[in-house]
This record gives structure tokens, sequence and C-alpha cells, in this order.
């Protein structure tokens, strides 16, 4: 018995030291993507739905508000597929729709200094203080970042029964991020991507 469990211990092992790492470049080539819903929201109620043609934006550009053109154009496009996809229907906003989407993109700008210490404090490399104080003293270098953020953010609310609760319920939320570049194609495949992905991983929403 001893000398079966060994070999099924072994095994596993050789089986995970055979296994291939993962590309950790393909690992940030798209946002990561969080999804949440109301435990109690029930899809298959709803079949008809109202998005606008404009992207809610928000950058570090005060005027910014909306995001129109072709960008735009393109993420509403992923939204309207995926809905379709889902059995649920395009309305227009004064046809009383079941649901509203909002459909919002966040653009940060983040900047940094880091101040490592001496050899970023790897082990073995003398202390600048062990042989007692002189001057004038430099202090070690730094280094400075700066990190460009997009955020594409998702909600499913509830236009059907807001005269009964008077009351504006979100039933669906996608928030996807990551590092964005210079290059705007690449950043929108990026968004279009995590649109397609935050519906992938919520297939209970379904009108039928």
């Amino acid at each position: 018995m001893k000398r079966n469990v060994l070999f099924v211990m072994l095994f596993a092992l050789s089986l995970g030291a055979c296994r291939k790492e993962p590309d950790f470049s393909q690992l940030s080539s798209n946002f990561v993507v969080v999804t949440s819903k109301d435990p109690a929201a029930t899809f298959s109620q709803y079949k008809t739905y109202y998005i606008s043609d404009t992207v809610g934006y928000i950058s570090t550009s005060s005027t910014d508000t909306i995001l129109v053109g072709p960008s735009a154009q393109a993420l509403v496009k992923a939204v309207k597929d995926n809905m379709t996809a889902r059995g649920y229907q395009f309305v227009p906003k004064n046809a009383n729709p079941d649901l509203g989407i909002n459909l919002g993109v966040v653009k940060n700008v983040n900047a940094g200094v880091v101040y490592p210490g001496w050899w970023w404090g790897y082990p073995g490399w003398w202390d600048p203080w062990y042989w007692g104080w002189f001057y004038p003293y430099y202090y070690p270098y730094t280094v400075t970042y700066v990190v460009t953020t997009g955020t594409v953010i998702s909600d499913l609310i509830d236009l059907k029964n807001v005269a009964a609760s008077k009351q504006l319920k979100v039933l669906w939320s996608a928030v996807s991020g990551g590092a964005v570049g210079s290059d705007v194609n690449t950043n929108l495949q990026r968004g279009i991507n995590a649109i397609n992905q935050s519906f992938t991983q919520s297939p209970y929403i379904k009108a039928n």
C-alpha cells in the first residue's frame, strides 16, 4: 500500500514538473475583468434593452465627459453583439426598454518616485554608513515612473421594475482594467476583449 501511495505522489510530481510554464507576456496583453451580479436577479424576465451610442469618458482632463466617434461605436457594438447573442432585443429609449446599459471608460495616468536604497537593498552589499559619516552625502538615486491605465465599466440597470420600486437597481456590473499604451487601436481592442470576456464569464445573462 505504501509503495502505491509513493508511486502516485511521484507520478503527480512528474506531471507538475513537465507542465509548460505560462507565457507571462500573454497575462498582460488583456485587461483583468471582474463581474458581479445581484443574487436575486432573474435575467430571463427581461427581453429588451437600450444603450446610448456614446460612452462616458473620464480622464486627467477636466473637459472630458463622453467618448464619441469610431472608438465609442466599436465598444457599443461589442455590447450589442453580446446582448443579441443572449437573446435580447435593442429598442429605442422611448420604447420602454426592460434594461438600460451604462458604458464608461476611465483613463488615468499614475506617476511616482521610488527610492530603492543602496543597490536596491540587495543582500551582501555594504551599508553606506559602515565606514562612518562622510560629507557630502549623496542620497541613493531615485527612479521615476509613469503608468497609464485604462478601465472599462459596464452596468445593467433594471428599468422594467423602476415604477414599482422608484429606484434604479443595478443588476450586473463589469469592471475591467490594466495598463494601456500609446497605440489607440491596441487599447481599443483590449476594451472590446474585456467586454466580450465580461459576458463570457457571466453565462446567466440570457433572455431565455
